[in-house]
């Protein structure tokens, strides 16, 4: 499969290479320097309309995947931090697109589109990092949802988020990942 940009791909891309080089790439070694959440870039990000990308229109997004890369790329050229700032917005979209139910997709991904609601996930455990095989926090379903048993040692975005993704395996079926979600909401 051959993959080539049409137009509206090069405009994309020629906007956020422009808005790379004139807005983000002044700010990058402070945004690496201090260690601070980057609000001016999320903000920036979300006046664009970049988070948006990937998703599907009927929750807001523009539906393309590819634009979502060419943005990715254009901002880690000259600040990972920022094109960070995209990857983690549309985390919890895919985890919750492909296994959140309606009332949760109508909920929380049209605010992940427009910036609105931002989502926290946790995956990473001590004994296995990152290797979701490995997970040993438990979920198991009780009245009104789940009730988790373990630790996480990561909880990325979790600071700022309006809802975390908590990444336990099934007490029924062991060795099958999941997703939970919290909210601070109500």
């Amino acid at each position: 499969m051959t993959y080539a940009l049409n137009d509206d791909h090069r405009q994309i891309q020629d906007l956020i290479r422009r808005v790379a080089r004139e807005r983000v790439a002044k700010r990058a070694d402070e945004i690496d320097r201090t260690a601070e959440y980057p609000h001016d870039m999320f903000a920036l990000l979300k006046e664009l309309g970049l988070f948006t990308l990937p998703f599907p229109e009927q929750y807001g997004g523009a539906g393309s995947l590819l634009s979502a890369c060419i943005a990715i790329e254009e901002f880690a050229r000259v600040c990972y931090n920022t094109a960070y700032l995209l990857l983690v917005q549309w985390v919890p979209f895919g985890a919750i697109l492909s296994g959140g139910t309606d009332a949760q997709k109508q909920w929380l991904l049209p605010g992940l589109a427009s910036g609105e609601l931002r989502g926290a996930f946790s995956t990473t455990e001590a004994q296995s990092g990152s290797d979701v095989s490995g997970i040993k926090t438990r979920a198991v379903k009780v009245d009104g949802g789940y009730r988790l048993n373990g630790a996480k040692i990561w909880c990325t975005n979790s600071d700022i988020a309006d809802f975390v993704l908590v990444a336990p395996s099934m007490a029924t079926t062991p060795r099958t990942t999941s997703a939970c979600s919290s909210s601070r909401r109500a």
